[in-house]
């Protein structure tokens, strides 16, 4: 990994913070690559019971949209330091990892192949979240409006929000989005999901390549009639 030789202190600034009020895309770096390479980088922190774990999955194709196997891809955080992704299965060309938290502080990317390279990649880092309303087993009536809040301590790029019966991809990070009366039906399993996200276009890898952060949160209330 070229990380150390090549990182500027201004970049080390920027894995240092993260967690600030402002904008997390200001933060973000597109990197540099050799533009030979597709990658496709998911990192997901999902909420469990305790507290969270961190999904990263890295998907690296050639031009013709051939799985590239045998590549070095990493992703670095100023909190945990550096995470070595493994192929999941030889020639699927898909680099994953899971850790057991959710560190603060921006993301680096690194995608290493022979000649093959994309590098210094930073996606801003985001603030963990919680939905505010409604609250966990809270009761709230079937087939009316349902107003979702949630806290917003970092401005993330763009939020997804879903039910079992309703989704919403790509709203604004506002802290607040209501669910429409005819997709709030009656049902005592009812989950609310929300997604706040930050992504970067990956400048140094083939068209369509990105790195996509994101934080989930759930509640489950109780929906009547």
């Amino acid at each position: 990994m070229k990380f150390a030789s090549s990182m500027t202190a201004a970049a080390l600034l920027l894995l240092a913070c993260g967690d600030g009020t402002g904008p997390a895309a200001e933060r973000n770096n597109p990197g540099t690559g050799t533009r030979t390479l597709l990658v496709q980088a998911d990192i997901e922190a999902q909420d469990v019971p305790g507290g969270f774990v961190t999904v990263m999955d890295v998907q690296v194709e050639d031009a013709l949209g051939n799985p590239i196997s045998g590549a070095t891809v990493t992703i670095r955080n100023g909190n945990i330091g550096t995470t070595n992704l493994l192929e999941d299965g030889a020639g699927s060309g898909q680099y994953t990892a899971t850790v057991n938290s959710f560190p603060s502080g921006d993301f680096r990317l690194e995608v290493v192949r022979g000649t093959d390279t994309v590098e210094g990649v930073v996606v801003g880092g985001l603030a963990t979240h919680t939905i505010t309303s409604p609250l966990q087993n809270a009761t709230v009536p079937a087939n009316q409006a349902l107003r979702v809040t949630w806290n917003r301590p970092s401005e993330a790029a763009g939020a997804d929000l879903e039910t079992q019966s309703f989704s919403a991809n790509g709203i604004p990070d506002t802290g607040e989005y209501t669910i429409p009366a005819n997709q709030n039906p009656a049902r005592s399993d009812l989950r609310i999901r929300l997604w706040r996200y930050n992504q970067v276009q990956i400048a140094g890898g083939l068209a369509g390549s990105r790195v996509k952060l994101e934080i989930r949160n759930t509640v489950q209330p109780i929906v009547v009639q």
